[in-house]
Parts: C-alpha cells; sequence; structure tokens
C-alpha cells in the first residue's frame, strides 16, 4: 500500500494524470494542458509540457581556490649582434730627439797608484786577494811535530796565473808573538805554484817557528821584477 502511494504521488508531481481501471470504461491518459483523451486516440509519444517556474537566488559564492605554484623562469634570450667598430683616433704628434750634448773636455789623468799584491791569510790558509797579474791566488800552511810542539814547516802558494805572473817575485811574511820579529822569504813565479820550506833554501834565514808562537796571518805579497 505505501509503494502505491508513493507511486501516485510521483505521477501527481509530474504532473501526469491517470485512473484507476474500476470500470469497463477505457483508461484515459493525457496531460493537464489537452484534456483527458481516450486511450484509443491518445498518443503515448507526446512531449510533456513543462511549467518553467521564477529563477531562484543565486547560491552563495565558492570558496576561493588555492594559489598556483610560482611558475618557472623562462631560457635566456639570445646575444645580440655585435656592434660595429668605433672610428679609430687621430694619431699623436711624435716629438723629436733631442740634439746629442758636446762631449766635454777629458779630465787631468790622476796620480799613478801604488803598487798592489799585498794581501793576508789566517794561519790555516784561505784565498788571498793580489790584484796585481792575478785577482786572487791561494795559500795554504802545513805543519809538523816536533820535540817541542808543532811547527810550521811550509808554506804553498797555489792557483797562479803563470802567464800573467811571469817573472813576478812573490814574498811571505811571518811575525813571531814572544819577540815581535818579522820574517819574509822572496821567490820567483815561474809556475802556477810556488812552494815555502821554512828554515831551508830561499827561506833558510827564518828560524824554527811553533805554531803557538806565530802571528795571527801570513803576509802574501807579488812585485812586478822592475820594482824588485
Amino acid at each position: 500500500m505505501k509503494k502505491l502511494i508513493f507511486f501516485s504521488l510521483f505521477l501527481i508531481f509530474t504532473r501526469i494524470g491517470m485512473s484507476l481501471g474500476f470500470s469497463a470504461a477505457p483508461v484515459g491518459i493525457g496531460n493537464f494542458f489537452l484534456g483527458s483523451p481516450s486511450i484509443t486516440e491518445s498518443n503515448l509519444n507526446q512531449v510533456l509540457g513543462l511549467l518553467v517556474g521564477a529563477d531562484g537566488q543565486p547560491g552563495p559564492a565558492g570558496v576561493s581556490g588555492a594559489n598556483g605554484i610560482n611558475g618557472i623562469n623562462g631560457l635566456p634570450g639570445v646575444p645580440g649582434s655585435p656592434g660595429s667598430q668605433g672610428v679609430p683616433g687621430a694619431q699623436g704628434v711624435k716629438g723629436d730627439p733631442g740634439l746629442p750634448g758636446i762631449p766635454g773636455a777629458p779630465g787631468t789623468p790622476g796620480a799613478p797608484g801604488k803598487d798592489g799584491g799585498i794581501g793576508s791569510v789566517g794561519l790555516g790558509g784561505g784565498e788571498v786577494s793580489i790584484g796585481t797579474c792575478d785577482a786572487s791566488v791561494n795559500i795554504a800552511a802545513a805543519q809538523e811535530f816536533t820535540g817541542s810542539g808543532f811547527k810550521l814547516s811550509t808554506v804553498t802558494v797555489s792557483n797562479i796565473d803563470a802567464a800573467s805572473c811571469a817573472g813576478f817575485k812573490a814574498t811571505i811574511y811571518l811575525t813571531k808573538k814572544s819577540s815581535g820579529e818579522a820574517y819574509s822569504c822572496t821567490q820567483v813565479i815561474g809556475s802556477t805554484s810556488l812552494l815555502f820550506t821554512i828554515s831551508s833554501g830561499a827561506c833558510a834565514s827564518i828560524p824554527t817557528l811553533i805554531m803557538n808562537d806565530l802571528g795571527d796571518k801570513i803576509g802574501l805579497e807579488f812585485k812586478e821584477p822592475t820594482s824588485a
């Protein structure tokens, strides 16, 4: 029964008319605009007429959507064409070089210098600057043991420029601390080295000298043959 009532209400609200078949009379089906023709005259495929009501009130505005994500950066643009070359500037004026000055008068010659070639070195030996026929030479002292101590035995001068110093005289100088006496020995240069043997040969006039009694240095001098 509830289903029948619900169905009847549905037909009423959809504006379709109906009649229950309680008699043998034909069932009338139609609409409210065209009347109720009999079932034999009705066109069951008719389009129903609808009543259009007044427009309803607009609904409330919807909620705004969330902001979209940031867009990605665009691609860099194509480099522009190079500009045209500028106009070259004007060339500067070159300065004229000045005239050379007049040479001055030569100066008065200086007085002749003294003979060089004098130097000294420690008792152990070393390099001595000469500055006459040779820039520098080497000197070395040797000693030997005696009953009373070590004595100076030889003095060797080497690395001599034999071509430039040929004929020059080389002299060594020694001093004795206890007495203050000075001794010398001279030889003529004829090779690249000279050997001075103490208390013998050219140096026979030099007595035996104990190393502890010698001065701190050995002197050396080169002289030209004309100044001997």
